[in-house]
């Protein structure tokens, strides 16, 4: 079962339009047995135990999101990015895999590093093939714009 995309708190200071582009963005994979609750109260990677939860392979990396645009649409500014790869991901066991990924404000250590957005899956097993978090139609984000 996938759950809705998770906003958390501290999102809001972070998908600012015009900050969007130049900022750096990361996403990251939580481990098939993650016991991680992704909540909207949740402000900072550590919230999540990444030193428990987060995938451990030999193939895994966090992700700098790359093609970040934002662009004014229609009285909403639409935030987008490039599908996020990690590459080809081959299992350490013959049952390893993911359920699911976070995007974060990369600052520095987890402690500081600020949630953005996070989404939960039933496990999916690797089975060689390229692992990606895609974005609907490349967009990560819709904001109103602001009326008087």
């Amino acid at each position: 079962m996938t759950t809705p995309t998770i906003w958390h708190d501290g999102a809001l200071e972070w998908l600012s339009p015009l900050g969007w582009p130049s900022l750096t963005f990361k996403a990251m994979l939580w481990h098939e047995t993650s016991t991680a609750a992704p909540a909207e109260s949740d402000i900072y990677v550590a919230d999540l135990v990444p030193a428990s939860n987060e995938l451990v392979n030999d193939d895994y990396d966090r992700v700098t999101v790359t093609g970040k645009t934002s662009t004014l649409v229609a009285g909403a500014y639409e935030l987008a990015a490039n599908t996020v790869s990690f590459g080809v991901l081959s299992g350490a066991t013959l049952t390893q895999g993911c359920s699911g990924w976070s995007v974060y404000a990369h600052i520095g250590a987890d402690s500081a590093n600020i949630l953005i957005a996070s989404r939960t899956f039933d496990p999916v097993t690797f089975n060689g093939t390229e692992v990606t978090i895609p974005f609907p139609d490349g967009i990560f984000a819709r904001q109103r714009r602001a009326t008087p």
